[in-house]
């Protein structure tokens, strides 16, 4: 328990600019990294070894017996690349979405605040 103290402890401090950019920096290369180049490998993997592919095809059943073309091979590769892409964008925006508002309950905030207050006229 005494870890996700101070886990907590760090996390639930304010954030300062520097600190900020460094994990938005991070954040961003990570992003690139997953939502980039994973499907790209997956892509480029699937080409390298689209012999094999079509071989094992042909022991699925409902496929003819010489097994997907490579015109079908590139479709499910596309498909299976968007699939973990569109997943791994989905998971990050969710750990990002649930990160934030369990921190709102441990920390005890209500929400937004007014961001505008105090630069227009009449507030």
């Amino acid at each position: 328990m005494a870890m996700k103290e101070r886990i907590y402890g760090y996390t639930d401090r304010p954030m300062t600019w520097t600190r900020a950019i460094v994990l938005g920096l991070i954040i961003w290369a990570a992003a690139i990294i997953l939502l980039g180049q994973l499907p790209s490998v997956i892509i480029y993997q699937a080409d390298t070894r689209i012999a094999e592919i079509i071989e094992l095809t042909t022991k699925i059943p409902g496929v003819n017996e010489e097994g997907l073309n490579t015109t079908q091979v590139a479709i499910v590769r596309d498909v299976i690349a968007n699939a973990v892409q569109t997943s791994l964008l989905v998971g990050l925006l969710a750990f990002a979405y649930f990160w934030q508002r369990s921190k709102q309950k441990r920390t005890g905030s209500k929400g937004l605040s007014d961001p505008v207050k105090g630069y227009m006229s009449g507030k």
